[in-house]
């Protein structure tokens, strides 16, 4: 069944008015996105780190242009009826020139981008800074004019409690960035306990980072779920863990091939062939060639 933009932004629009927070995971191409589907999810998100590995091979190091973006969220929209939330990065573009961003995540048919106030040096040891906070917050205001529909939302990042490791500073600008008119706001970093103490000051939705990573210095604090819904998280975002699981079991594969020779040492981690010809659609294409095949005429 085909799924419209307006749609699938309200269906998303009620989920988040429900009691238990939204589970976001993270698709990293179309193939992901479906089985996020078939997994029973509710909706799917695409951000840049999953893009630019699993669409060019490369770090998520500002490689990507508008373009890469919204061509890679719309094979994501493309493939399910899922409600898709995408990253926009910091924008692309100063605000008077924002427009073109809303509009082109618009088009591909996705449910809202969040936009940040980062300036760079994300996942690496380079020095990272952000932009000051009126200027990110014009930003923001520029991306609600620029829609043209009401039910695209604009979502409002701060990276202060990762870069400056200030959670007040964060709070504080994300109660500024929802003045601009931001309809949700995402705080990576934030612990559960600061987010419960924060919560009544922000006026909005409010969506988290809860992969639960071991890396030193992750923007994840390590919290449960169920720890975040508790302190008030409206949407608890996935975004590494399926490219994560995917790298890990590639890996596993391709080395168990390597160490045996011999793909039987593999059957148990590979998915039959005729099972994932059922996840890609091959009986529904034979059915529909059937409408169109001639029946075999008598001799």
């Amino acid at each position: 069944m085909f799924h419209t933009a307006t749609a699938r932004r309200k269906s998303l629009k009620a989920l988040l008015a429900a009691d238990q927070p939204l589970i976001l995971p993270g698709a990293y191409d179309a193939l992901s996105a479906q089985l996020i589907e078939r997994a029973g999810f509710q909706a799917a998100y695409l951000g840049s780190f999953a893009a630019a590995a699993s669409g060019f091979g490369m770090p998520d190091v500002g490689l990507l242009t508008l373009n890469d973006m919204v061509d890679l969220t719309r094979r994501v929209v493309e493939a399910t009826p899922l409600p898709v939330l995408a990253d926009a990065e910091n924008g692309f573009y100063d605000a008077p020139n924002i427009w073109r961003t809303i509009r082109a995540f618009e088009s591909a048919g996705v449910c809202g981008v969040h936009i940040e106030d980062n300036l760079g040096g994300k996942h690496t040891a380079a020095p990272a800074g952000l932009m000051p906070e009126r200027q990110m917050a014009q930003k923001v205001r520029a991306a609600v004019d620029a829609r043209t529909d009401p039910d695209f939302l604009v979502i409002a990042r701060s990276d202060a409690a990762w870069v400056n490791h200030d959670v007040d500073e964060c709070v504080d600008r994300l109660e500024s960035y929802i003045a601009a008119g931001a309809d949700m706001v995402f705080a990576p970093a934030v612990p559960a306990d600061a987010l419960a103490r924060a919560r009544k000051r922000l006026d909005a939705p409010v969506m988290v980072a809860g992969d639960l990573l071991d890396v030193p210095g992750s923007d994840v604090p390590g919290h449960t779920i169920t720890e975040y819904g508790e302190a008030g998280a409206d949407v608890i975002l996935l975004w590494y863990t399926l490219i994560g699981a995917a790298a890990k079991n590639v890996t596993d594969v391709l080395q168990a091939l390597r160490a045996h020779n011999d793909v039987a040492a593999v059957k148990e981690s590979v998915t039959q062939q005729h099972t994932f010809e059922g996840l890609m659609g091959y009986d529904e294409f034979e059915r529909r060639s059937a409408r169109y095949t001639p029946a075999p005429t008598a001799s």
